[in-house]
């Protein structure tokens, strides 16, 4: 059985190769990172020099998102 999505999250689909994914998943394991959490750093390095100020306001979602689980607030 499939594990949930986590409160307060959506899934996004980005189509790839299978070249691509292949070499994203190589990639991530080397880092001993989900594909998911390797491929969040991506965008998130992308943004801080395309979009800084994206950046900064995803970095600031997730923080809070961590602290509202960390609290079980919602």
């Amino acid at each position: 059985m499939p594990n949930p999505l986590g409160k307060g999250t959506v899934n996004v689909s980005v189509n790839l190769l299978k070249q691509e994914r292949l070499i994203l998943g190589r990639l991530a394991l080397a880092d001993d990172r989900s594909l998911g959490e390797y491929v969040r750093r991506l965008i998130l390095t992308g943004l801080r020099f395309s979009n800084p100020s994206a950046a900064a306001e995803m970095e600031r979602a997730r923080a809070v998102h961590a602290e509202q689980i960390l609290l079980n607030v919602r």
